[in-house]
């Protein structure tokens, strides 16, 4: 009987256990989303106003939008290569291949708009949008 209640004891403890982890785990990604958001959100911003650029049809704005991507870039990813965690790569990637795209010579809007969205998917998952 001692060793039942014991059994009993011992499982809701572990339960408690798991529900308190789930817990922390769920406020620290609520905290590292709510850390992210300064430095994602203008990235996020530009990206969508080149996006909205290229789905209007206006390549031309939309790499000149776009040109300033990498100097952004350069000061948002420090902050969010951190926090990111194992996306780190993808979104990396993906900034890369915009930086590639849009510095290259003469994109098509079709080639810009891929790695515009490219960019936008990972970053708007990485913050929770």
């Amino acid at each position: 009987m001692v060793s039942l209640a014991g059994g009993l004891a011992l499982g809701g403890c572990q339960k408690a256990s798991q529900t308190m982890q789930d817990t922390v785990k769920e406020a620290a990604s609520s905290a590292g989303q709510a850390a992210l958001a300064p430095a994602v959100n203008p990235v996020l911003d530009l990206l969508r106003q080149g996006d909205a650029q290229l789905n209007g049809g206006n390549l031309r704005a939309a790499l000149g939008t776009l040109g300033g991507f990498p100097a952004l870039w350069q000061k948002a990813a420090p902050m969010i290569q951190p926090l990111a965690g194992e996306k780190w790569p993808a979104i990396d990637s993906a900034a890369q291949m915009l930086i590639q795209t849009v510095g290259g010579s003469a994109p098509t809007q079709a080639e810009a708009s891929s790695a515009v969205s490219g960019l936008i998917a990972p970053l708007k998952a990485l913050v929770g949008q």
